[in-house]
């Protein structure tokens, strides 16, 4: 079976759970909910440390950060471009209100999702083989 696929099959019910090794790192994608929303989160050996969400021209600083997800946003949204094109001119106004990467986050919406990601960044990472108790 294709290991993209077997990840997908592994995360597709609430709790579901997939061990991965991908650049020297062993990663641990659990599907979880807060009581709203349904998303799968992505443990960094073992953690998730919020120091790792920083980023420097769209570019993750720590070497964690890469297996998350960027988080896009503008300086300000659309609805206010007239005005800022207005006052400013049109290429800072465009430069204003396009999405930039400000952070990365260890929470992706959807499996899919994850997979997508990781199959784009990280294309020959490994499935942590099962340990079987004797």
């Amino acid at each position: 079976m294709d290991k993209w696929k077997e990840i997908k099959e592994r995360l597709a019910h609430l709790h579901g759970s997939v061990e991965l090794l991908a650049d020297g790192h062993k990663l641990s994608l659990i599907k979880v909910h807060d009581g709203k929303k349904i998303f799968v989160r992505v443990y960094v050996d073992g953690c998730v440390d919020f120091a790792w969400t920083k980023t420097e021209d769209g570019k993750p600083v720590h070497a964690q950060g890469q297996f998350w997800r960027p988080m896009k946003r503008a300086a300000y949204p659309k609805k206010h471009y007239a005005a800022l094109k207005r006052g400013w001119g049109k290429k800072e106004a465009d430069r204003m209100i396009t999405p930039r990467v400000i952070a990365v986050v260890p929470d992706f919406g959807t499996e899919g999702a994850v997979v997508a990601h990781l199959k784009k960044h990280f294309p020959d990472l490994d499935i942590k083989a099962d340990e079987v108790a004797s």
